[in-house]
Formats: structure tokens, sequence, C-alpha cells
């Protein structure tokens, strides 16, 4: 097993985050999106999946973006959302970010649990809420983000979780880093078989056997993608959101 370069080797932090939400039903929840190019051949869209509702993901204010950057006409969605009693100006931008980030943490927590069905959207959330919720699954000093593809062969928007990322170009797997995997829930409720029923996916092949590598996955995740980072949190600041 290879050893990260945190306290707790990422071998053990991957196993410690699968068997967490093998104690969930986001094992069994449907999808409200399932896409057919990604099913097994054993798994029937049919049963998968189920009309949208519920556990909506509160909209978010992206890394890196500006008040500036904000149409008029979002300025009083904004300002409710972050509970601020009218638009948000720019002022108060930087309030509004921290209260929208800490209720999307919220709705992760209150969802994680019992899940019934989700699109990505809400799989992502669920699963950063429960990294919220069980800080010690990381340990100390982790990078979390939630990334969204811009584009894709497959389809736009889709959303996942990444953990420990390297500084670098997200555009780029390959320069993820050693201690880097990924959490999607969503991609895994396709599959029927080992390693891709597992939400947990390693970035790299590390040292074989390794039961959280799966090619498949890393082709879906590099192949013509365009993802971009939404939201970074660090594993010593999830606990403290969304009380």
């Amino acid at each position: 097993m290879s050893q990260s370069t945190h306290t707790t080797p990422k071998q053990a932090r991957m196993a410690a985050v699968q068997t967490a939400i093998g104690k969930t039903k986001m094992t069994t929840a449907k999808l409200w999106n399932p896409w057919p190019q990604l099913l097994d051949d054993d798994v029937v869209i049919k049963r998968l999946e189920v009309a949208a509702g519920g556990g909506n993901v509160p909209e978010i204010i992206p890394d890196g973006q500006r008040f500036s950057d904000l149409k008029p006409v979002r300025l009083p969605a904004i300002g409710r959302e972050a509970g601020l009693g009218g638009p948000v100006t720019e002022s108060t931008f930087a309030e509004a970010r921290e209260k929208i980030k800490s209720r999307y943490v919220a709705t992760g927590r209150a969802n994680y649990r019992g899940l019934a069905s989700a699109n990505c959207t809400l799989f992502a959330c669920c699963v950063i809420g429960m990294l919220a919720d069980q800080p010690k699954l990381l340990g100390s000093g982790v990078k979390v983000e939630l990334i969204n593809f811009r584009d894709t062969t497959g389809g736009a928007g889709h959303a996942y979780v990444v953990v420990g990322r390297a500084e670098g170009d997200v555009g780029d797997i390959k320069t993820y880093g050693a201690d880097c995997f990924f959490v999607d829930q969503w991609y895994a409720r396709h599959k029927s078989g080992t390693p891709g029923v597992q939400g947990v996916k390693d970035a790299v092949p590390g040292e074989s056997p390794n039961p959280f590598w799966d090619l498949d996955f890393y082709a879906f995740m590099s192949d013509e993608t365009s993802p971009v980072v939404k939201l970074t949190f660090t594993s010593d600041e999830l606990p403290k959101l969304g009380l």
C-alpha cells in the first residue's frame, strides 16, 4: 500500500470513505438523469431511473466568480439564497458566498444517509455533506473539491467530488497527483460489478492490486471533458459548515 503525504495512507482513507458510503442509501438511490452509454449490460435503465424530486441543491457561488460577473437579474435570488433580506450587493457578496457555501453543505448533511434518488449534483452534495459530518474519514489538511464538466461527449454539467488533488491544471488528470482520488456515486449507480460499482475511484493506478483503480472511469473523466472547480473546501473547514 502506497503512503500519501498525509498521516493516514491514501488507500485507508479511500476505504474509509467507501465503507461510509456503503452505510447510506446512496448505494441504492435511483437516478433522475441516467446516461445510457454508462450502463453496464445487466443494469436495466427502467429499474434505475425515476422522476426528479426532493433534496434540491442550493444555487452556489462558484470559486472565482466576482460580483461584477453577476447579471442584475440574479442579485435578488442570490440575496434570498443567502438570507440577506434583499438583493446581494458588492459589499455583501463575500458574506453571501460563505452563507451559501454553508447551506450547500447543510443540504448534503441532511440528505446523504437516506437519499432515495438524485442527479449527479445532489449525489456530489451528499458526498460532501457526509465528509463534513464524519471528519475522521479524511483526517486533517485534505483538500476537497466540487468539480463540474463544462462539456463532454456524454453530456454537460456532470458534478463529482475530488479529494487531495495536487495544484495544477484541473483539465489534466495526469497532474492530479498520487494523493488524489475521486468520489462519484452517481457514476457508480450505473454499474453492477467492481470496481465500477464503488463510488470511490483512484486517480492513479498505484501498486497492483488496487481495488480502487478503474480504467473505464478514468477514461470517462478524461475523454474530451472540460472540468472546472466549482467549490473548494478543506477537511478542517468542512465540519464547521452546514450546522
